[in-house]
């Protein structure tokens, strides 16, 4: 890196990149390493005097430091809400004192990740200064897996949010809920394994969604690709009935998705459902 930038407020880096100076960098590491590892954030992570990641990558053949594991932070009985006010204490402070830092996130850090959003709204109020380094994000690769235009209709809720808010879908796009398989887990992953401190069923997800589609309406649950290897390089994704969506899924960082209602489909399900009401 140039110690004297050409161009005020960036930092100059190898392949004829620019970097915008910041206290605090939130970076995305997309979903397969080290395919999604894009240029700039491998200039960002190798610059920042300390990076916390949620959960950490371990990559030293590409010059990132170790990184601070915010999981740690989670512990049995405790909520959510409470950790994540955590890391953004923690992150804000570091800044602070011995900038730049850097929160790095599996995908992209601006999808499904409170603290990248509360770190952009309270940071400007510490006088501190904030850059996204765009990444690849779980969508993505659901978007190639089950072959959805997005432009041409789609929807996102985290699942427990979905149902919470009684949110009526709109079954003429794709709805995507991610965070299903821990739907209404309050807690955090326990750490070192796969599994959540609490369990839930998602039944209570299965019958709001029955009140727009039918029963046998063919719901799926994609895990996009993540980690590294060839395990990287391919989804999971399984299929049933909406009728029998009565378990959590095989992988708790996958993806439930509802694909939209062909418009017969769509009148038929009314009429039943009208038929029924009169009954």
């Amino acid at each position: 890196m140039s110690e004297t930038p050409s161009h005020p407020g960036v930092v100059e880096v190898p392949w004829n990149l620019t970097v915008p100076e910041a206290d605090i960098h939130l970076v995305g590491y997309g979903m397969r390493m080290p395919n999604d590892l894009t240029l700039e954030a491998l200039a960002v992570l190798k610059r920042c005097k300390r990076i916390f990641g949620i959960p950490p990558l371990h990559a030293p053949e590409f010059g990132i430091p170790e990184m601070e594991n915010l999981y740690l932070h989670y512990g049995p009985e405790k909520n959510r809400r409470q950790t994540y006010r955590e890391w953004l204490d923690l992150v804000l402070d570091a800044a602070a004192t011995d900038a730049p830092v850097a929160l790095a996130t599996g995908g992209s850090s601006m999808v499904g990740a409170l603290v990248p959003h509360r770190i952009l709204e309270e940071a400007p109020r510490r006088g501190l200064t904030v850059h996204v380094t765009n990444a690849v994000s779980c969508f993505d690769g659901i978007w190639a897996d089950l072959n959805i235009e997005p432009f041409f209709g789609f929807s996102v809720w985290e699942a427990t949010a979905f149902v919470k808010l009684g949110i009526a879908p709109d079954t003429s796009a794709a709805l995507m809920l991610p965070q299903a398989p821990i739907f209404d887990v309050s807690t955090g992953p326990d750490v070192g394994t796969n599994t959540m401190t609490t369990s839930s069923a998602v039944s209570a997800l299965r019958d709001h969604l029955l009140r727009y589609y039918p029963g046998g309406h063919q719901v799926r649950f994609v895990h996009t690709g993540s980690g590294t290897g060839a395990r990287a390089m391919t989804a999971a994704i399984e299929t049933l009935p909406l009728a029998e969506l009565d378990h959590p899924g095989r992988n708790l960082l996958s993806t439930l998705v509802v694909p939209r209602l062909e418009p017969s489909a769509q009148l038929d399900f009314a009429r039943r459902e009208e038929a029924a009401a009169k009954s």
